[in-house]
């Protein structure tokens, strides 16, 4: 029991240790530090997954109180992104501990990264007076302006009411926020997820893997969503409701999971047609780049494959 004990105090340091350089470069290093935020959480996924959640949170609480004590750069900007490793990390690490099967590990470490962001969202806002929705409105006007003089510098001249279209198309992201934070918690999720099972299984030699993207298969159930949400946008509503900014991020959002279903088909088919992998890849790879043609085309082709069952009338 003693060993054990020192085994995790052990872990402890040597965990919080890495955790504490990975958010000194956050901090100091910027051009760096945003490729590292998905690594910030590793070590307290690791770590959590080795001593259970108990442990992972007061190991937790052990570097909170260093973020206080020492300030990196900002304390009120390092105090969030703690946070948001610390419950991340800590989702990801038990929900493997206890054997949860690779989607619901996803959907857990997107839960909590979405709280991890909003506490982050809270802290620029009503702590340090940055809000966001204003410094990208201003941020678009800046844009359009030196766009306007460059234009103008080649004899090209905008009228007010295209740069107002222009202006229009770009604050759409101010209403669909909610489904863009959702993508990246769950992208970021996916990728620390991804890391602790290769650092698991080089650490543990364990045999941790994602089911192959074949295997991906929405319930049938989402198809009746999708024409309700059809439907409703049908109606027309007050611009800028919240009844109407709602079904955008919904709508989107299952036009993306359509998108992954009809991906899953591909890999499905070729895999049934014993084509080579790289073929899927690469037609994966085309999709991306010709967004948004390449999103349509495959949410076409998962709502196909869901409303019509096409894996089960393949031969």
């Amino acid at each position: 029991m003693k060993q054990t004990n020192n085994q995790w105090i052990k872990d402890a340091l040597l965990y919080g240790a890495i955790f504490i350089i990975l958010l000194f470069t956050v901090s100091f290093l910027p051009v760096v530090g945003i490729f590292l935020l998905v690594v910030l959480p590793v070590p307290l996924s690791i770590f959590t997954y080795k001593h259970g959640y108990k442990k992972g949170l007061v190991l937790g609480g052990l570097i909170l109180v260093s973020t206080l004590i020492f300030a990196f750069n900002f304390f009120f900007l390092s105090l969030p992104l703690t946070l948001l490793a610390i419950l991340s990390g800590g989702a990801v690490g038990e929900s493997v501990r206890r054997g949860r099967h690779p989607y619901e590990t996803l959907v857990h470490g997107t839960a909590f990264y979405m709280i991890g962001f909003m506490i982050l969202m809270a802290a620029l806002e009503f702590v340090m007076g940055i809000h966001l929705a204003t410094e990208y409105r201003l941020l678009i006007q800046d844009s359009l302006l030196q766009s306007q003089q460059m234009m103008e510098t080649v004899g090209v001249t905008l009228s007010e009411s295209e740069l107002a279209a222009v202006k229009e198309q770009m604050l759409v992201v101010l209403d669909v926020i909610p489904a863009l934070m959702l993508i990246t918690s769950a992208v970021m999720s996916l990728i620390l997820q991804w890391l602790t099972f290769k650092l698991l299984n080089r650490l543990e030699k364990r045999k941790l893997f994602f089911p192959a993207i074949r295997r991906f298969n929405l319930p049938k159930s989402i198809i009746w969503l999708f024409l309700v949400v059809l439907l409703l946008s049908l109606i027309s509503y007050p611009e800028g409701s919240m009844f109407a900014n709602i079904l955008m991020n919904v709508s989107l959002l299952i036009g993306l999971l359509f998108s992954m279903q009809g991906l899953s088909f591909i890999f499905y088919y070729l895999h049934k047609k014993r084509q080579p992998k790289t073929l899927a890849i690469v037609l994966t790879v085309i999709a991306i780049i010709i967004l948004p043609v390449g999103l349509y085309v495959t949410r076409i082709l998962g709502i196909i494959d869901i409303g019509f069952m096409m894996r089960k009338r393949l031969k």
